[in-house]
């Protein structure tokens, strides 16, 4: 429904591949290290031998687990939303930012076992962070005859954790690809927000 498929395994493929080529740095920069641990994270699990497709509901909460801490979801989600989000109550926002970070992980479990033999590099900083609280942190996917550049937007919460709050494949911003579909969708339904919400992810 409206490619959420495609885009949705897209804004998290690049946190790890199977059977990747992983290349270790130590990084001073937080934001970095948030993109490298979650990396590092993942796969592990892919090497503690849990399966993709034939256990997809342990392998979604597991990677769920190691995203949470790493994606801003609800922050994306209610962006997603835009201006609709004023026109629906907090339990509504928070169904459909439910139904964002499920629809996200759970397809990227389902495309987890098409990917062999990448190597990940999430390239240094060009400068120091200093007291910046968002930075673009740019990592690169290389295959056999490509490599493909992301650019992820951390930011710093009032917490003080960095978070992904946007990611830029290739030149397309997923996060305003994902508000055009949020946007369509409440059209499709005649301007019945609640309704879109319902039909996320169906």
């Amino acid at each position: 429904m409206y490619h959420k498929a495609l885009l949705s395994f897209l804004l998290l493929v690049s946190f790890c591949f199977s059977s990747v080529l992983q290349a270790q740095t130590a990084f001073t920069s937080e934001p970095h290290k948030v993109v490298q641990d979650a990396t590092n994270k993942v796969l592990t699990v892919l090497e503690s031998g849990v399966d993709p497709v034939r256990e997809s509901k342990k392998f979604t909460q597991e990677l769920s687990n190691i995203l949470e801490p790493a994606v801003a979801f609800n922050y994306i989600a209610k962006a997603v939303m835009g201006q609709y989000a004023k026109q629906v109550s907090p339990d509504q926002v928070k169904q459909f930012s439910e139904a964002f970070k499920e629809g996200l992980v759970s397809t990227y479990g389902k495309g987890m076992a098409n990917f062999r033999d990448f190597e990940i590099v999430v390239l240094p900083p060009e400068q120091a962070l200093g007291k910046a609280r968002s930075v673009a942190v740019v990592q690169e996917v290389r295959g056999a005859a490509s490599a493909t550049q992301i650019s992820y937007s951390m930011r710093q919460n009032k917490q003080g954790q960095w978070k992904m709050v946007n990611m830029v494949l290739n030149g397309i911003n997923l996060g305003q690809t994902f508000r055009g579909q949020f946007a369509a969708a409440v059209a499709k339904n005649k301007g019945d927000v609640v309704k879109a919400i319902a039909e996320w992810g169906r």
